[in-house]
Parts: C-alpha cells; structure tokens; sequence
C-alpha cells in the first residue's frame, strides 16, 4: 500500500486499512444499541405471541374460561352447519 492510499484510508475512516484496529463505540452509541436491541426483543416477543395460535388458546382458556367456551361452542356449531351444507348438498345431487 502506497502512502497515499494509506492518507486516503485515513480520511475516509475506513476500518482495517490504516492497519489499525478498528475503534470500539463510545458509551452512547452502545447504550442506543442496546437500547434497540431490547425494542426488537419485545416487538417479537409480541408478534410470537400474535401468531403463535396454541398459546392464545391456552392462555384464553386460562385467563376466561367463560369466553373460551363460548368460542369453542361457536366454532363447533359453524363446522357442523358446514358439514350438514356438505352432506344436504351432496344429497341433492344424487336426485
């Protein structure tokens, strides 16, 4: 490397090319990492919970069981109705 490119590096603040190791960040900077790092734990933290369904329903069924029951119920009735639709249809095309 000429001398130049070494002055050019310098200026540039390129890390590893002034043959220097690269500078640690100040007490700031780590503690706004930190700080977005702890924002991206929660905010997964909350889209795991969102999407992760079993864990819903087990906690559902936990925290309201009244309001759990009432949503099973709902949802068996829908598939029964969705079965006899099936089932009245399939009838009426044997006709």
């Amino acid at each position: 490397m000429t001398s130049e490119n070494t002055q050019a590096s310098e200026h540039t603040g390129a890390p590893g090319r002034t043959g220097r190791p690269a500078e640690r960040g100040t007490v700031g900077h780590e503690t706004e990492v930190e700080r977005a790092r702890a924002e991206l734990v929660s905010a997964l933290t909350e889209l795991e919970d969102k999407v992760n369904v079993p864990k819903r329903v087990r906690r559902m069924r936990e925290e309201e069981p009244g309001k759990f029951l009432a949503t099973v119920s709902a949802v068996g009735t829908a598939a029964a109705g969705l079965v006899a639709l099936g089932v009245l249809a399939l009838v009426r095309r044997g006709r």
